[in-house]
């Protein structure tokens, strides 16, 4: 979205330490640590931000890491409802199933109705 678009989806961080194994002055492979940055610029222009502006990265993260501490706990639904040979009421909750005719709520409500009338 934030390419094609022209957007900014991603949160803005302003951080004061990055690690980068291509801004290393030795010019190798390994990360070298920026401590205490103060500013930003850009083509010369002081940005006016109290250090270096991450546009995106850390929020990204964020959401993996949301993501799978969803993934693990949808994985113990799953492996205690395998283990209990189908009857954990929570994971059965959680777990799609095919719809029946027995288990249409929209057709035993109109069916309630029709009684009812």
């Amino acid at each position: 979205m934030d390419y094609f678009f022209n957007m900014d989806m991603q949160k803005d961080t302003v951080i004061h330490r990055i690690n980068s194994v291509m801004l290393n002055p030795d010019g190798v492979n390994v990360p070298y640590t920026i401590d205490n940055i103060q500013g930003t610029m850009i083509d010369g222009k002081d940005l006016g931000i109290d250090g270096y502006l991450d546009i995106g990265l850390i929020d990204t993260m964020k959401d993996m890491f949301v993501n799978f501490i969803g993934a693990v706990v949808f994985s113990c639904f799953g492996f205690l409802y395998v283990k209990s040979r189908g009857k954990n009421k929570i994971a059965e909750g959680l777990i799609p199933s095919v719809k029946t005719k027995d288990a249409d709520f929209l057709t035993q409500e109109e069916a309630e109705n029709e009684i009812a009338e």
